[in-house]
């Protein structure tokens, strides 16, 4: 059930790329799977000294909350963050055909996330 809800995430993400031939295939979800994942450790791990709740429903509301911050700032920070994850992801190749237009389809998606979605992804993550 998780994996599929994390495919559904991965392939809204690269639904909402720009009509371009980004050869989107079981291994290029696989990929942006793995960059959802990497930023949601990202985040856990910068927002771990803040705040110590139990329940996951909460941590889950607060990465959410934490997420539409990162994106509505879009700072030269977090973008470099992104990237970086991005690079770790992705071959050259990749990262310079389309490493900009997923940067910006994540962040698009990313304050669009209901509830249930940031949480299948903090429990893939944790995984």
């Amino acid at each position: 059930m998780q994996k599929a809800a994390v495919n559904k995430i991965g392939k809204k993400i690269l639904n909402n790329l720009p009509e371009k031939d980004y050869g989107i295939d079981p291994i290029t979800i696989i990929i942006v799977i793995g960059v959802i994942l990497s930023l949601i450790r990202v985040i856990q791990e910068c927002r771990k000294k803040r705040t110590l709740l139990k329940d996951k429903h909460d941590q889950a509301g607060l990465i959410k909350k934490d997420i539409q911050e990162i994106v509505l700032k879009d700072s030269w920070l977090n973008n470099m963050r992104l990237k970086r994850i991005l690079k770790q992801h992705l071959t050259k190749d990749q990262y310079n055909a389309y490493g900009k237009d997923l940067q910006k389809s994540i962040m698009e998606v990313g304050i669009n996330l209901t509830d249930d979605e940031v949480y299948t992804l903090m429990e893939a993550a944790n995984d």
